[in-house]
């Protein structure tokens, strides 16, 4: 007897005698499509929503997964705050489900929209130090500018900040913590809207 896993996201079958492997089902609820490897060895890219069926190893100890991380207008990747997380394989059972909760700590992202005519660098306000997210371009004709930061820690004093400035510098406007807490169950994602300059 055989057993067979089919992955979502490609038409290839891994094929591995029974006995020796059980299926783990990985569910990715992330905006970020995520890549995932057992002990080290590449099995699946993630996108948002999508699921896989994982022929893994009994003997395998550890499952880890990466999220994408998002670039610049320049193409350069901007990191955020999601790091490899690492799970026994061990404790996974036969489910593993990849949210915006990682040991206990919350993480938010945003899809932002400038409805201004004036660009502006997006940051990151943990309480001590900004984290430079990206640069949101301004409206053009009758489309509003946007852009998609990556995960960033949820802490009590964490802001999301509109600057004047490239860089993160200069006069801001804020959206407040209580106004971060309006995020999407699962996904962490936040819709923001920018429609004064600061």
């Amino acid at each position: 007897m055989v057993l067979l896993a089919t992955a979502c996201e490609s038409d290839s079958v891994t094929t591995v005698p029974a006995g020796s492997a059980g299926l783990v089902f990985v569910t990715n609820n992330l905006i970020a499509p995520v890549s995932i490897s057992v002990d080290g060895t590449p099995h699946a890219i993630l996108w948002n929503g999508q699921t896989t069926a994982l022929a893994v190893s009994r003997t395998a100890q550890w499952l880890t997964w990466q999220s994408a991380k998002p670039m610049d207008a320049q193409g350069r990747v901007i990191p955020d705050d999601i790091g490899d997380v690492q799970i026994s394989v061990a404790a996974i059972r036969n489910a593993l489900e990849i949210n915006n909760v990682i040991n206990d700590q919350t993480y938010i992202t945003a899809s932002i929209f400038n409805n201004t005519s004036a660009g502006v660098s997006i940051g990151v306000y943990d309480g001590s130090s900004v984290s430079c997210a990206s640069e949101l371009p301004a409206k053009s004709d009758n489309a509003s500018g946007f852009t998609q930061i990556g995960y960033y820690k949820l802490l009590a004093s964490t802001e999301i900040r509109a600057y004047r400035e490239s860089g993160c510098s200069g006069p801001f406007l804020s959206w407040s913590h209580a106004q971060l807490q309006e995020f999407e169950s699962k996904s962490g994602l936040l819709r923001l809207t920018l429609d004064s300059a600061p």
